[in-house]
């Protein structure tokens, strides 16, 4: 399959895309990476009340849902304590609302791996982030998940250390 990269949306995600989202966070190849699942479903919920400073998205290709991603403010997450997450000390050195935002992403539809629509996602954030202000964008991945790693650096990310991947858009 070709992919016209050009057809690849970032559409905020509604209520009707999480049993999608819920029916991908299921599958081996996604669960491995993103930990408990309870807590990506308990952060979409409240996606207008506690945790209104993650933004959602639901990618599309061809009108058809194939992935999920998301940024959040890195001054906020300083704060957000999560089982497998030592954001305080990841971020520490964020000091201002604003500055920093934090991405990630999968792709939910096997067929689409392997297709470089990864490293799409993550241009479409990082435009995202600039529309809003955004100076520096940080991913977080795990170091074994070599093909995020790989897509993150051929976007210009520069590794800070272990799971602290940066890039400078200012």
């Amino acid at each position: 399959m070709i992919i016209n990269k050009d057809e690849v949306v970032l559409k905020p995600l509604q209520d009707e895309d999480i049993p999608v989202f819920d029916k991908w966070l299921d599958k081996e190849y996604i669960s491995k990476w993103f930990g408990d699942k309870q807590d990506w479903l308990d952060e979409i919920n409240e996606r207008e009340g506690s945790y209104s400073f993650l933004k959602h998205f639901i990618v599309y290709y061809k009108n058809r849902k194939i992935g999920y991603c998301l940024y959040a403010d890195c001054f906020f997450l300083k704060d957000l304590e999560e089982e497998g997450h030592d954001f305080e000390d990841t971020y520490a050195d964020v000091t201002e609302e604003g500055h920093t935002y934090e991405i990630g992403y999968l792709i939910g539809e096997e067929e689409y791996l392997n297709k470089g629509i990864g490293k799409k996602i993550i241009q479409l954030l990082e435009e995202k982030i600039i529309e809003i202000g955004g100076k520096e964008i940080a991913s977080d991945p795990d170091e074994e998940n070599i093909i995020s790693v790989k897509a993150l650096l051929s976007n210009g990310f520069k590794k800070k250390k272990d799971g602290d991947y940066r890039k400078v858009l200012i």
